[in-house]
């Protein structure tokens, strides 16, 4: 666990379901630069830019306690320690971990330290790292779909009782949406959108196509609604984040290990809090393929 990870646990983002598509992707690109467990967007290819004028200076970083950071100031100006190429992916084409095919090992493991800035008008981050990524590590990639283990969001009942934590809500997300309302207060979760911490996930008046979207980023594979829930529920979750790793995510075991500290794995905490269960199976997911990519030259 690299000290970022220490860093950011006590933060959270929330999604605001009843804005436009365009300030809610800028918001699920704010969410992504500062949490890891981001909410899974489709791969997309972005359609022809202006070239982008800009100098970038990119240096191997050999610190044994690397401490990872990106950041982008107004004006054009991109500032990143000991980053690793798969995680500039992940950034650049806003995708989960497992959306992610054929990088080589050694991306995800040799470090970075970047500087760069635009000299005319500044772009979004994600045009100007996607011109990072070609033109100083080489890198081609297109777009697939493919069949991968995915799960499915269902009733962990029989006879379709909800848990605790999951309540229907009567809500108007769209009155709600048609009237002027302030940005959300972070540290509350905002009607009609969710917030999301590290071992916390919580919703006002979403649907259950929103909440496993947002679940999805959590257990490192797609997953699907096929809970037959229609209308908008209030969901509170906690886990313990300890919990959440590819392996656990595999075997999707409900009576999974518990941590140190007793709490749930999410897998436990879905079938006791919310009534619901996540089953393994195979389906369709947009992922990002790469080509070819190279270790940058010295500088």
């Amino acid at each position: 666990m690299t000290r970022m990870w220490r860093r950011i646990i006590s933060r959270s983002v929330w999604i605001d379901f009843s804005l436009t598509t365009n300030a809610r992707k800028a918001t699920l690109f704010a969410a992504a630069s500062v949490l890891t467990a981001s909410v899974p967007v489709v791969v997309g290819t972005l359609r022809a830019q202006t070239p982008i004028s800009y100098a970038a200076s990119v240096k191997p970083n050999n610190s044994p306690e690397p401490r990872a950071l990106t950041e982008y100031f107004p004006g054009g100006r991109f500032s990143a320690t000991a980053v690793t190429v798969r995680s500039l992916l992940r950034l650049a084409y806003r995708i989960q971990d497992y959306q992610l095919v054929g990088a080589p090992a050694w991306s995800s493991t040799k470090r970075y330290d970047i500087a760069a800035k635009v000299e005319d008008n500044p772009p979004p981050l994600q045009v100007l790292l996607r011109t990072l990524l070609v033109e100083r590590f080489k890198l081609a990639v297109h777009n697939e779909t493919r069949q991968l283990p995915v799960f499915a969001l269902v009733l962990a009942k029989g006879d379709g009782r909800l848990g605790p934590h999951l309540l229907k809500s009567d809500f108007d997300c769209a009155a709600y949406a048609a009237a002027a309302h302030a940005l959300p207060d972070p540290a509350r979760t905002p009607a009609c959108g969710a917030r999301v911490n590290v071992g916390a996930l919580s919703g006002k008046s979403i649907t259950m196509a929103q909440f496993t979207t947002g679940l999805a980023a959590f257990v490192d594979r797609f997953a699907f609604d096929k809970t037959g829930l229609v209308g908008r529920f209030d969901v509170e979750l906690t886990w313990t984040p300890e919990q959440v790793s590819s392996n656990l995510a595999a075997t999707a075991s409900p009576d999974a290990a518990r941590g140190d500290s007793g709490g749930p794995s999410i897998f436990t905490a879905l079938q006791e809090q919310l009534g619901l269960k996540l089953v393994p199976e195979r389906g369709p997911v947009d992922v990002l393929v790469v080509d070819h990519v190279e270790e940058p030259a010295p500088e």
